[in-house]
């Protein structure tokens, strides 16, 4: 996480990595190159976005990584992300709205569009999504910018409708 000054606010490092045969006949093997982080995800205190959780891409295939976030106060979840065109076409939006509706947060989703070398393409549409699950802006499948308010009073009030966050029995 940097700040507009350009100084590092918060550092996170991966802790899942994309070790994948997807059915395309694509396979991703990131452990080959990428050492996985080894501690859960910091929580950034902003003054105007709130509490903010960062993660890493195939991360949002874990919920408990989520759940951890909410529990530390997430306001805004961070989700920056270089989905394949192959998974992202079915997976990427519905997960990202899981994340924001199970937390009751905000999603900021940067992503990766494109061809990148012979096979590998990536899925694009970067997100912002809020707290009911309602996609506020998506740049689509071509390289653009995602942009939308990010309401601190929308976030109480989804939180006062939907509780659901106070009604969890299994907290660890």
């Amino acid at each position: 996480m940097i700040a507009p000054d350009g100084s590092e606010q918060a550092r996170y490092r991966k802790v899942h990595l994309f070790d994948v045969n997807v059915p395309d006949g694509n396979t991703y093997q990131e452990s080959a190159t990428v050492m996985a982080g080894e501690s859960c995800p910091p929580i950034y205190a902003s003054e105007d976005l709130g509490k903010i959780g960062l993660s890493i891409c195939y991360d949002v295939r874990f919920p408990e990584l989520y759940r951890y976030l909410s529990h530390q106060g997430a306001d805004l979840i961070c989700i920056p992300a270089a989905f394949t065109a192959y998974t992202g076409k079915d997976h990427w939006q519905v997960l990202l709205q899981a994340r924001a509706i199970e937390n009751t947060c905000y999603v900021l989703a940067p992503a990766q569009t494109g061809n990148h070398y012979e096979r590998r393409f990536t899925h694009g549409h970067a997100m912002i999504i809020d707290p009911w699950g309602t996609i506020l802006a998506d740049a689509g499948d071509k390289t653009g910018v995602a942009i939308a308010e990010i309401n601190p009073q929308r976030l109480e009030q989804v939180r006062r409708q939907m509780p659901s966050l106070q009604h969890r029995v299994f907290v660890g």
